[in-house]
């Protein structure tokens, strides 16, 4: 059943990073980060196969939410990785597992601006930039997110990642404004208040829900707590992940 209904007249707008933009790399996370669970931590990783992998290598495709101007060759509203395989359907929920959730802000410079905005992961570097900034800064964050296979999709490629007995895929979003307080916000407020679990050890609803706004339209990303919870493989593995 579709969250989204509740949410409609939500007071700002959206605003994602698209990858084919050119601001695109202003708006990559680095390791000096506020994250609720942190990202893989750097160093050295060993690997069975003979790799010496830093963490820094690891390539997490981009989630986008398809928008009427997205080039993108899905349906509007779509969850959509690595511009290629449709995750979730509009104003369908899915559950997913969470696992890094970073905070971050950025010079909210206009989208059309040749301008690259100043980027801050500390609130020491976020009080230097507004001091000098012609910008307002703009709360934004970075969340990883692992989807399960549904058991009806052949779609092998999009979900490379065997964990316990089923196949998973990795998928990173980029969420401000109104997507930062349906997602990031959620996950922090549960944090807070449930400071003894671990959010890899929970699952959340994701759904991509609409926006209206006098003419316009577009969609955010929303999460919400599920009854249910991951399996055992899949809380290891995001432990695992986490360097923890």
């Amino acid at each position: 059943m579709s969250r989204c209904g509740h949410y409609r007249n939500i007071r700002h707008t959206i605003h994602f990073v698209v990858s084919r933009n050119r601001k695109q790399e202003t708006r990559n996370m680095s390791d000096d980060t506020t994250a609720l669970a942190a990202a893989p931590k750097a160093g050295m990783i060993p690997n069975e196969a003979g790799f010496i992998i830093d963490a820094s290598d690891i390539d997490i495709p981009r989630l986008n939410i398809v928008q009427k101007t997205s080039d993108i060759d899905a349906p509007f509203g779509s969850v959509v990785l690595d511009k290629k395989h449709i995750m979730a359907e509009p104003e369908v929920a899915t559950e997913v597992s969470v696992l890094s959730a970073t905070k971050g802000w950025r010079e909210d410079v206009p989208f059309d601006d040749d301008v690259m905005p100043q980027i801050a992961y500390t609130e020491a570097d976020r009080a230097r930039i507004a001091e000098s900034s012609e910008y307002n800064l703009l709360e934004f964050a970075e969340i990883t997110l692992l989807f399960q296979q549904p058991e009806d999709s052949s779609n092998d490629h999009a979900y490379p990642f065997g964990i316990g007995e089923r196949n998973y895929a990795l998928g990173k979003i980029n969420v401000a404004k109104d997507a930062y307080r349906q997602t990031f916000k959620r996950l922090a407020t549960y944090a807070a208040f449930n400071r003894d679990k671990n959010l890899g050890e929970i699952l959340w609803n994701f759904e991509s829900c609409p926006i209206t706004r006098g003419k316009y339209s577009w969609f955010a990303p929303m999460l919400t707590v599920s009854q249910n919870a991951p399996a055992e493989a899949v809380s290891k593995w995001i432990s695992d992940f986490n360097g923890k």
